[in-house]
């Protein structure tokens, strides 16, 4: 090659790579513009069950927090549930003076087992704080889901064999029950003279059965000693089942099959309890704990 040609040849690489840094430079901004400006405070996703069965609803929730009034985050981007079915979206925007809080929640049905790792959700958006373009995730959640014949979910080998040992545990328990039971009764039969023939009993009355409104009582008591997720899930599902429906169901649908005002009431309460901001938590626990013993009276 001549040394005109690699000249013209290398006049024409450098125009190509300015001509591309030029297009670059002008699409970076244009980009830019398209995004709002926030401060980002938060941006965290949460599941209300971790360990569950096939075909066991539970509720993944995405909330943010900007201090910014504003009607609604369309930016924010909920991660792919795969093969999960996704029975319900709700969103629900609540504006206050430290600014808005948004909580996305999606009600999801597994319907196979294994180990499910939900990627971070995200917002992209302008950063008030630094004036740059950024990608605000939250973290990730992984659930695991156990075989509906079994019911049950183990996360390891030592795990199963915890299991199995406290079964075999259990079993030589019982056996060494009955092993003394039928000593002592030997023993006893060896030392009766003559057997005396007791007087019949009369058969005690059947305990009342159990209503909706005891399981309530009994898990608000719970609640109301020790307000961990756990206890705050079982009062749910109670009120749910209350007014008709199982704890895999959808608010609107236990507003939907009760007319009782005090029961939509405690619906409410919990579900704000449930899935509203961490910072109004302790607000709506007492208000939930209101809510209730105002149905139960």
């Amino acid at each position: 090659m001549s040394a005109r040609s690699a000249t013209s040849l290398r006049s024409v690489v450098c125009r190509a790579a300015l001509g591309l840094a030029i297009v670059a430079m002008l699409v970076a901004p244009a980009a830019a513009r398209g995004l709002r400006r926030l401060h980002v405070d938060a941006l965290s996703m949460r599941a209300d069950r971790t360990r569950l069965e096939v075909h066991q609803v539970f509720h993944l929730s995405i909330h943010t927090h900007v201090r910014e009034r504003v009607v609604a985050l369309d930016e924010i981007v909920v991660p792919d549930v795969g093969t999960m079915l996704l029975e319900g979206d709700e969103r629900r925007v609540t504006q206050n003076a430290g600014g808005t809080d948004v909580v996305e929640t999606l009600t999801l049905e597994p319907v196979a087992s294994g180990t499910y790792t939900f990627k971070s959700a995200y917002l992209d958006a302008i950063d008030a704080r630094t004036g740059k373009p950024s990608r605000f995730s939250s973290n990730p959640v992984t659930v695991v889901v156990g075989d509906a014949v079994a019911g049950l979910a183990y996360p390891s080998a030592a795990a199963i064999l915890r299991a199995l040992l406290g079964a075999v545990f259990a079993v030589l328990a019982i056996v060494a029950a009955v092993v003394v039971v039928v000593v002592v009764l030997k023993n006893r039969r060896r030392r009766e003279p003559a057997v005396v023939t007791a007087p019949q009993s009369v058969p005690a009355a059947p305990p009342p059965p159990r209503t909706s409104r005891d399981a309530v009582a009994e898990a608000l008591r719970a609640y109301r000693s020790a307000p961990a997720n756990g206890s705050l899930t079982a009062l749910r599902a109670s009120l749910f089942e209350a007014a008709g429906r199982n704890a895999g169901a959808t608010l609107r649908d236990a507003l939907a099959a009760t007319s009782d005002r005090e029961l939509r009431a405690a619906l409410t309460a919990a579900e704000h309890a449930a899935f509203g901001p961490a910072h109004a938590r302790d607000a709506a626990s007492a208000e939930l704990i209101g809510a209730t013993e105002a149905w139960l009276r």
